[in-house]
């Protein structure tokens, strides 16, 4: 390395190694010197990958590619042959770092004349196979564009029919496009499984991101490899022969015979006796465009595992002997049933029409397995191995609550509604059952009590559902009663309309363990109660009958500001203000809010947590909107103008205190919340501009003693400053008033003059450019280079 000293040194060696006159009459030391400098060179991988990099964007232009190819500079950094003695050549990011090159440098003709005229082509190829998956990858994407780019416009013959065959391709692209198909054939062909992964890896990308004539050439040329390891069914090819088959079906190649992707489809399946079978028949019945005949074939097989479990009497009969061997081991009979479970569950998701099986069979069968799970041995049971497999298992449990939870929307299963809400309440009520299990449980509930509700539906809640969730948030775990209480609030928002429901919830005792849960030792269920009583409180004033609403609002207000005052975690207190929020936007709780609004605004506005901030900017929007388009809260007296109701409503704004909020969130920390209140200052400013006859002396703001205060004065004085200068200046020393040109302090300044003081639109525009105009600068990033190199390797922290 070199140090001060000799860098201090080098300017006069070479003054003097540049004047022939002072030449040293031995060449030893110069000998030495270069040497020395040889060392000294050795290249970073790092470095030369970024080299790499950016010498393929310079070439990216024909003017840059023209200046870099005629000094000799592209021939140098990208032909193989300059690597061939180079140790650099082993380091993977050097190989991405070339790649990368290439990958920028295409964008014209020249870049892939280069490529092809010095070799490179095989190259790629061969980094196609490289033992850094990385660079593997960056190859496939490299000759994935190459052949996209030879498709292009400028390189097709127009007067072919596109998409007929390779002959649309000029000849010489016929060339480049052979190379690449030939190698994608050879290596398929290949007994070396890793090339065989990256070479359907390729494949894949060719049928989804290349168009005609290349896509349907190269599936012509490798049908005859793949159906060999189809037909093979090597497991470990399974899910990358799926991948690229399922990019086969969503190309025109489905629907044209010869190409056989539907054979190869159903070949993959088989019948049914190999154990990959199954994960492709999962993966088939997804395929957006499938033959039906062959979706139905995957679906008897994804069945199998649950009419074998459940003892369907038909699926014993053609069940095969491969299915019952790994039903009897644990890991592939769980494997097995949840493959059959959640793709059963994304069918019924898509409400997909099970035309050969029977809806109300599936659901028994799914009952029949959550059952199971729980302990219940069916008397009918044939595998008993299987049954113990099964107890307790909590993978199992969650598919099969979101396969039920799926299945209410099908109308066949409503005479199966009390099988249904018999074993979730099982489930609720078990000690045993795991919280995620829980969770997974009231969703199920959730969806059967929207989607197929009954007579019996509210003693139902009334009787079995509320003391099973009382009992629920008692519970030691957190997670539960969390889960408990988003249960309630979503199913409370689900049934708002319903008057039983929220006469249920009040005369249950529900609402009072729900105002009891506010107090809650863990901050996220606190969090979640405080939306639940929200909910409640919403449900009771649309119900207006109730005549105990008035006095739930009162103990929600009163623990729900105790929490924004009192609470040490910021999530209960975001979800205050995002209450106070969604009682406002409706329309019968405006009235019984005011009260609480100023000490709402005060205390979210000056919050420690930026997200509070943020809501409480989004509650005083909501409050903006309220007031200016309806004025509920404005004196309507009968031949008001709409100047003095608008008037009315900004001297609320003011006893609120939400123009205090929005001055002092246009000077926070947070650059988010400066942004926000800025727009909302912004508006304002717009209407009370557009208000002619507005009365300024009624909307004076004290700037004394106030965090936005000090700016707004700091700012008149400036303009003041500004304004005396070109007095000065110009000559004027004064006016009749002998206020023009002196500097004085304010105390009271009207709304309006303050907004004017103000530069909101420079303001805006600077927030809006952030930090990242300076932070992302190119000075900012090479200063942050400069400064990196100047520290030493001990201090350099590793940012990945």
């Amino acid at each position: 390395m070199m140090d001060s000293e000799c860098l201090s040194l080098l300017p006069a060696v070479c003054l003097v190694l540049a004047d022939p006159k002072q030449s040293p009459p031995d060449d030893t030391s110069l000998e030495k010197l270069l040497d020395w400098f040889k060392a000294l060179h050795s290249q970073n991988p790092a470095i030369l990958s970024f080299t790499l990099n950016l010498t393929g964007l310079l070439a990216a232009t024909t003017q840059g590619f023209h200046l870099l190819d005629e000094g000799g500079l592209l021939a140098c950094v990208f032909e193989r042959e300059a690597w061939g003695v180079c140790d650099l050549w082993e380091d993977a990011s050097v190989r991405s770092g070339w790649l990368q090159g290439l990958l920028n440098m295409l964008k014209h003709q020249q870049a892939l004349d280069f490529m092809c005229g010095n070799g490179l082509i095989k190259v790629i190829l061969q980094l196609q196979n490289d033992r850094s998956l990385f660079v593997a990858c960056l190859a496939n994407q490299l000759l994935v564009h190459i052949l996209n780019f030879l498709t292009s416009s400028n390189m097709t013959n127009e007067s072919d029919v596109v998409g007929s065959s390779e002959s649309s391709l000029r000849p010489d692209c016929v060339l480049v496009s052979s190379e690449i198909m030939n190698a994608v054939v050879e290596v398929l062909s290949s007994e070396d499984h890793p090339q065989v992964l990256q070479g359907l890896r390729l494949l894949s990308l060719v049928l989804s991101q290349c168009g005609e004539p290349i896509r349907s050439t190269l599936w012509k040329d490798v049908l005859v490899p793949l159906e060999v390891l189809v037909n093979r069914g090597s497991e470990s090819l399974i899910q990358t022969l799926i991948t690229v088959l399922e990019a086969a079906v969503r190309t025109p190649l489905l629907s044209q015979s010869e190409h056989k992707v539907e054979e190869l489809l159903e070949a993959m399946l088989g019948d049914g006796n190999r154990k990959e079978c199954f994960q492709c028949a999962a993966l088939i019945v997804k395929l957006e465009k499938c033959p039906e005949v062959l979706k139905r074939k995957a679906m008897d097989i994804i069945m199998f595992p649950l009419q074998c479990v459940s003892t369907q009497p038909q699926a014993e009969k053609e069940i095969n002997v491969v299915l019952k061997e790994q039903l009897s081991q644990k890991a592939s009979c769980i494997s097995l049933l949840m493959q059959s479970l959640s793709s059963l569950a994304q069918l019924a998701h898509a409400k997909y029409l099970f035309e050969d099986i029977s809806i109300h069979s599936i659901t028994s069968s799914v009952v029949l397995l959550l059952r199971m799970c729980s302990g219940h041995c069916p008397s009918s049971l044939l595998h008993i191995n299987t049954f113990t497999h099964l107890i307790g298992c909590c993978k199992v449990q969650r598919c099969g609550l979101d396969t039920l939870g799926a299945l209410s929307v099908y109308e066949e299963n409503l005479d199966l509604r009390m099988n249904v809400f018999g074993v979730l309440l099982d489930y609720l009520q078990s000690p045993d059952s795991h919280a995620t299990v829980l969770k997974k449980t009231f969703q199920a509930v959730k969806r059967w009590i929207v989607c197929s509700p009954f007579p019996d539906l509210l003693q139902f809640i009334s009787h079995d559902l509320f003391p099973v969730l009382e009992k629920r948030m008692c519970d030691l775990r957190w997670e539960v009663r969390d889960s408990t209480l988003e249960f309630i609030t979503q199913l409370t928002a689900a049934l708002n309309d319903n008057s039983g429901f929220t006469e249920a919830l009040h005369t249950s005792g529900m609402v009072s363990v729900l105002l009891s849960s506010l107090a809650d030792a863990e901050g996220y269920v606190r969090a979640s109660a405080v939306a639940a009583v929200r909910e409640a409180v919403t449900a009771s004033f649309h119900q207006t009958v109730l005549v105990s609403n008035s006095k739930l609002l009162e103990e929600a207000l009163v623990q729900m500001m105790a929490i924004l005052s009192q609470d040490t975690e910021g999530f209960p207190r975001r979800a205050v203000v995002q209450t106070f929020t969604s009682w406002l936007k409706g329309s019968h709780l405006v009235t019984a809010l005011e009260s609480s609004l100023s000490s709402v605004l005060s205390l979210g506005g000056n919050d420690f947590d930026w997200e509070v901030k943020m809501h409480t900017l989004e509650l005083a929007e909501v409050l903006m909107e309220k007031t200016l388009t309806c004025c509920p809260y404005a004196v309507q007296n009968f031949g008001s103008s709409e100047e003095t109701r608008f008037t009315q409503a900004l001297i609320k704004f003011k006893d609120f205190g939400l123009f205090d909020l929005l001055f002092n969130s246009l000077f926070d920390c947070d650059r988010p919340v400066c942004e926000r209140a800025c727009a909302l200052l912004v508006k304002l400013r717009t209407l009370t501009a557009e208000t002619a006859d507005l009365d300024h002396s009624v909307l004076v703001l004290n700037v004394c003693g106030n965090r936005w205060g000090d700016e707004v004065q700091r700012r008149y004085l400036n303009k003041q400053q500004a304004k005396a200068s070109v007095c000065v200046t110009n000559g004027v020393t004064g006016s009749d008033d002998g206020m023009d040109c002196g500097l004085y302090c304010i105390k009271d300044i009207s709304l309006p003059k303050i907004l004017q003081i103000l530069d909101l639109d420079d303001m805006q525009r600077m927030l809006m450019l952030s930090s990242d105009h300076v932070v992302n600068s190119p000075r900012s990033l090479m200063e942050d280079i400069l400064s990196a190199a100047q520290q030493s390797e001990e201090n350099i922290v590793d940012c990945y």
